[in-house]
Order: structure tokens, then C-alpha cells, then sequence
């Protein structure tokens, strides 16, 4: 009997924790579904190459000067390197952040990593980047498979690689993130904390007349306003529970997220969450909206003028806020859209076909 490809999924710590049945799934990128439908894959935390320790003095230098002059995590190399027995011993070695990717694309590049590396890259390059950088990624990155859960972020990504990169459509875990029995509160929520979230403009545009704002981040904000409330939270170190999370979605009137400039997919779990909850989703006009062909102003979400502009975001919250059946029906139509094309096992279907075509056999053996 042939034996199937082996597939490592080398993650951070953290997505663990992910494996119980009361947190969501898709942070683990399609690594539960896959399994389901039978695939070969274990999974690896970067614990376990001693690469969530501190820096002392010395690893910080060479990491910032690496990274400073080439954008390459210099320390993340060597110290794969060094463990480059646990990447040699699969068929695949699949990683989820720009950090794990450059490394093994670098190892891949010199010959130390022999296994295939597929790779989805998040905002790797932004038109900030450094020339020199982007020439570095390309050479890394050769052999590499890469992806991207951005439509402009592939775009943008294709013209430095110089070759097509796919865009995988994220989903999010629908058996997870389900419509509630609650009854809706007048409060609207605001979640997130990557450095796109532009909280300035949101409270700059929330009038006093709107209903309470619950704004979930570990991102410094301060507000006089009496109707809008900061709370911490943060997905890493849990301050909130996903499940405390989940009702926060559901209880809430809808959703605004609002997001700066920026062609990475910025808000995008929070989007679908909500999306999944039967939520209406307020978001900017970005170019990193990650699907333009699925995320559709005015049926299962809105739109809210392009980034930073204050009057326009503050006008779609004063048209929502007046048509409590524009939100059912949006919402409705925003869970028919996670239900049947952004969830996680459509995302481990198009994982399935990706790394089938890139190791050229079939991921599952035939007895």
C-alpha cells in the first residue's frame, strides 16, 4: 500500500489551544478539515525549536540587523537551521506567517530544507518595502508555494515574485460562529488589533446621538464620549474567551470595523466571524478587502467610504441605525454567504487541490 505524503503544519504557539471543539478553527488554516477527509499532517509548535524564547543580546543583534538591511528574520534561520531534521522528515512543510516562510524559503534557497514549503504570506509586501527587500523575497522564495487570502495582496505580491500567486479565500469556522438566541442589545461593537484598525476615525465619526460603541483592543485609545466604552482584549493572551467573543457578536446591534489604507486583509476574521453570526458588517472601502467578488456593498455587508474619511463612515452608521430591517436582511444574507462559500472547509478544499498540484501525488494513498 503507498503511504501518503507526510504534512507538517509548523505554527505559533498559541493555535494549541485552537484544537478544543469550544474554539473556532479556522486559525489553524484548514489543518482540522484536512485531517477529516484523511490527510497524512501533524502538526508542530515553534516551542519546539526554541524559537518563542526571548532574544538575549547577541540573537536580537543579528536578528535586527539581518532583518534591518535584507528584511529576512536572521535568527528564525539559524535557529530552523538547527532543527532542520524535523522539516527534512515530511513531504510538506506548510507555515502561516511571514516570519516561519522567509526562514524556510531561505533554507529551501541554500539547500538545507529539502521538503516542499508552501507558504501564506500576509501583507509581505506593502509599497513601503524596501527595493533591495523585495528582490531578497523573490530569491527566497523561488521555490517556494505561496498564497495569499487578499485578492490585491496577490496581485500585488505576483508583480515582486514575478509569477502567480494564488489567492485562497479564508473561511471561518461556521459551526462555531452561529446566529445566537440572544436578543439583540443596543450596542454596537468594534474588535480588533493589528495596526490597520484606524479606532481615530471611528471615534472622530461616532455621534453622541448613536447608540453605545463597545471597541475590543489592546490598542492605547482614550474618549471623553459617554456612549463609547473600551474594553481589553486580545486574541494571544485570551482576555476574552472566543466564546465571550461569539456573544459579543451576537448580542451586538452589528458590526463597524474600520481600517486604514492597506492592501493586507485587515479585519478580515472579524468581518466573517460577525458575517457567520448573522451580523451586519459595517467595513472601509480598503484595498486589502480581501474578496470583491463575495463581499458585496449594500447585500452582505456595507461599505463605508474609503479609509480615514470621517463623514462618510459616520453617515452609514446614522442609515443603518434608522433601518432595523435593512440589518436582518443583510445579516441574513451575510451567514448565507459564510455557509456556502467562506468557511473553513471550503478553505481546506482549496488547500487540498493547492498542495496536491504542488508535490505532484495525491494527498491521500490509495489502498
Amino acid at each position: 500500500m503507498n503511504q501518503s505524503p507526510r504534512i507538517l503544519y509548523f505554527v505559533k504557539g498559541g493555535r494549541n489551544a485552537r484544537l478544543t471543539k469550544e474554539s473556532p478553527r479556522e486559525f489553524l488554516y484548514g489543518y482540522c478539515d484536512l485531517i477529516d477527509m484523511g490527510c497524512n499532517i501533524q502538526i508542530m509548535m515553534d516551542s519546539q525549536v526554541n524559537l518563542e524564547k526571548k532574544f538575549n543580546k547577541i540573537q536580537s543583534g543579528i536578528n535586527t540587523l539581518l532583518y534591518f538591511v535584507f528584511g529576512i528574520p536572521g535568527w528564525s534561520v539559524i535557529q530552523l537551521w538547527r532543527y532542520k531534521h524535523y522539516f527534512n522528515e515530511v513531504d510538506l512543510v506548510f507555515v502561516s506567517t511571514n516570519t516561519f516562510g522567509l526562514a524556510l524559503g531561505v533554507l529551501c534557497r541554500i539547500g538545507v530544507i529539502r521538503s516542499q514549503v508552501m507558504y501564506i504570506a500576509m501583507g509581505l509586501v506593502e509599497p513601503s518595502t524596501p527595493r533591495l527587500w523585495r528582490y531578497i523575497f523573490k530569491w527566497a522564495l523561488r521555490d517556494v508555494k505561496v498564497l495569499t487570502l487578499a485578492q490585491a495582496d496577490a496581485t500585488n505580491l505576483s508583480a515582486t515574485l514575478d509569477r502567480h500567486i494564488p489567492y485562497l479565500p479564508f473561511g471561518v469556522d461556521k459551526d462555531f460562529w452561529q446566529i445566537g438566541k440572544y436578543m439583540t442589545e443596543d450596542y454596537v461593537l468594534s474588535i480588533g488589533n493589528d495596526r490597520h484598525r484606524d479606532y481615530e476615525t471611528l471615534l472622530s465619526a461616532w455621534k453622541p446621538e448613536f447608540p453605545p460603541l463597545l471597541i475590543v483592543t489592546r490598542i492605547p485609545l482614550k474618549t471623553s464620549a459617554q456612549n463609547i466604552k473600551i474594553i481589553e482584549g486580545d486574541w494571544h493572551s485570551q482576555i476574552l474567551t472566543d466564546i465571550e467573543i461569539r456573544t459579543l457578536m451576537q448580542k451586538a446591534s452589528f458590526i463597524v470595523l474600520p481600517i486604514k489604507q492597506t492592501t493586507q486583509p485587515s479585519g478580515q476574521s472579524s468581518a466573517l466571524q460577525a458575517m457567520a453570526c448573522g451580523k451586519t458588517v459595517l467595513i472601509t472601502n480598503f484595498l486589502g478587502l480581501w474578496n470583491r467578488n463575495l463581499m458585496l456593498d449594500g447585500i452582505n455587508c456595507i461599505f463605508t467610504g474609503l479609509p480615514g474619511d470621517v463623514n462618510a463612515l459616520s453617515a452609514a452608521v446614522s442609515e443603518i441605525c434608522k433601518h432595523s430591517d435593512q440589518k436582518k436582511i443583510i445579516g441574513s444574507a451575510a451567514r448565507r454567504i459564510i455557509e456556502n462559500e467562506l468557511n473553513t472547509k471550503r478553505m481546506a478544499l482549496y488547500l487540498y487541490e493547492h498542495m496536491e498540484s504542488f508535490i505532484g501525488k495525491p494527498l491521500i494513498a490509495k489502498s
